[in-house]
C-alpha cells in the first residue's frame, strides 16, 4: 500500500494538477511539486541515483502517481535520461 500523502503536498499536487494536467512526465511534475513545498517535505521524495543520475520511484512517490491518476486521469511516466533528453530536445 502507500504511504499517507500530506496535505502540503496533496495541496500542492492539486495546484500543479490545475496548470499541468496535460503532462505525463513524472520527473516535470515531481519538480513542480518540489517547487511549492517546505524542505522538510521534499524527504518524503526519492533522490536521483548518484552514478547513472536515473530517477527511481519511492512508495510515497507511487501514492502520489496514484493520486494524480485519481485527479487527472493520466498515468505519469517514469522515462529514462535519454527518453527525456529526447522528449525534451535537449542534447
Amino acid at each position: 500500500m502507500f504511504s499517507e500523502i500530506p496535505l502540503k503536498i496533496k495541496e500542492q499536487v492539486d495546484f500543479v494538477s490545475s496548470y499541468a494536467s496535460g503532462c505525463d512526465d513524472w520527473v516535470e511534475i515531481k519538480k513542480q511539486i518540489l517547487l511549492g513545498i517546505s524542505p522538510s517535505l521534499r524527504t518524503h521524495f526519492s533522490t536521483r541515483d548518484s552514478k547513472t543520475k536515473e530517477q527511481w520511484l519511492n512508495d510515497f512517490e507511487k501514492g502520489i502517481i496514484h493520486y494524480w491518476k485519481d485527479k487527472t486521469g493520466l498515468d505519469l511516466k517514469l522515462r529514462t535520461l535519454a527518453e527525456r533528453r529526447e522528449l525534451f530536445g535537449v542534447l
